[in-house]
């Protein structure tokens, strides 16, 4: 009889101490086998998670400070916030009545991109093709209804984290769509390709965005680097409602698709787009983020677990920090008409980093 294979170690991508007023999220990938934990499909060492600890586990739901329970309780999620089993929300705050609805193409690019400036200013995220089954986790690739739970249930979690709403639209995912079955990634001179190919799918998720746009509050858009078609429609759909009037200019930025921003250049990208009644290019805008900010970041991406490696997650903090150098910044793409407003978001979160150190 073959020896069974030892627990996998566990690791984390951030390795700060819960603190007190911490509100400890469980992660989805977790499964009870019997006896037995197993965490994206491999054994958990039961010196890390006893079976035993299974309703604490299910109590660590966002709702509870971590101070609330017993010292032995502590240890536990402790233990399991240090392997990655549960991430921690900071204690919730107010979102001001101007917090800004984040179109993302699918679930993770908001995080991905804005992950700061959603910890600090809080929002509400739309995911438009949420609707997703791949995965580079081996454990899951035979298993796509399950994956697709999961992709959606990082999402809520990470949105825990951020203190963020979450909107759901359910389109189909490009990797999904018979369309793009050879690649969904378009050049810069072929994205008019993107609604020519699905014009009936390109005016469904229009009508979904007029909903979602409206009510006055600020837009971030996708900038649509590197060219993956969802990115592409999704922006190209909110460029629609600009020039249809439902979608006020002065209320829309462009952010910078992350990971594809670290390779492609982003400045050609908003130099290609031409908006609003000036018709002119977005210019560059940096928002500052604390470290507490970063650190709720780093956290919130944690729970992407299919689909992003630890390494595109590191790379995007760095990237952070040399665009906000000696801080940590994110970079917003402003039209003339919106300048005002977004410079305004622009120093509201530079003194807060200033305030906290």
């Amino acid at each position: 009889m073959p020896e069974r294979p030892s627990p996998a170690p566990l690791v984390r991508r951030t390795t700060h101490a819960l603190s007190a007023d911490d509100r400890p999220i469980r992660l989805p990938h977790t499964e009870f086998d019997g006896a037995e934990v197993r965490f994206l499909g491999e054994p958990v060492d039961p010196a890390v998670f006893p079976a035993s600890a299974a309703e604490l586990w299910h109590a660590c739901d966002g709702t509870r400070p971590y101070r609330s329970w017993s010292s032995l309780e502590r240890e536990l999620i402790a233990g399991w916030h240090a392997a990655g089993l549960v991430v921690a929300a900071p204690p919730p705050r107010t979102q001001p009545s101007s917090a800004p609805v984040f179109l993302s193409p699918h679930p993770d690019d908001a995080q991905l991109a804005l992950g700061g400036l959603l910890a600090r200013f809080g929002g509400r995220v739309v995911d438009v093709f949420s609707h997703e089954t791949w995965t580079r986790h081996p454990h899951y690739r035979s298993r796509p209804a399950l994956a697709s739970r999961l992709l959606l249930e990082e999402e809520r979690v990470a949105c825990g984290v951020l203190g963020a709403e979450l909107t759901v639209l359910g389109h189909l995912d490009a990797a999904d769509r018979a369309a793009w079955r050879e690649g969904y990634f378009l050049e810069p001179h072929a994205v008019d390709a993107a609604r020519a190919t699905e014009p009936e799918l390109f005016e469904r998720v229009t009508a979904d965005l007029a909903g979602e746009v409206a009510g006055g509050r600020p837009v971030l858009v996708p900038l649509a680097v590197g060219g993956h078609v969802d990115h592409v429609l999704t922006r190209q759909a909110a460029l629609e409602l600009i020039a249809r009037k439902t979608l006020e200019p002065e209320r829309v930025a462009f952010y910078e698709d992350m990971p594809y921003s670290l390779f492609a250049d982003a400045a050609a990208e908003a130099g290609r787009l031409a908006v609003g009644p000036a018709a002119a290019a977005p210019v560059p805008v940096l928002i500052p983020a604390s470290e507490a900010a970063v650190r709720t970041k780093q956290e919130a991406l944690w729970p992407y677990r299919l689909q992003v490696l630890e390494a595109v997650s590191k790379r995007i903090v760095r990237h952070g920090r040399r665009l906000g150098a000696p801080g940590w910044a994110e970079r917003l793409w402003v039209l003339p008409e919106s300048a005002d407003a977004f410079g305004e978001l622009a120093s509201a979160a530079a003194e807060e980093a200033a305030a906290a150190g």
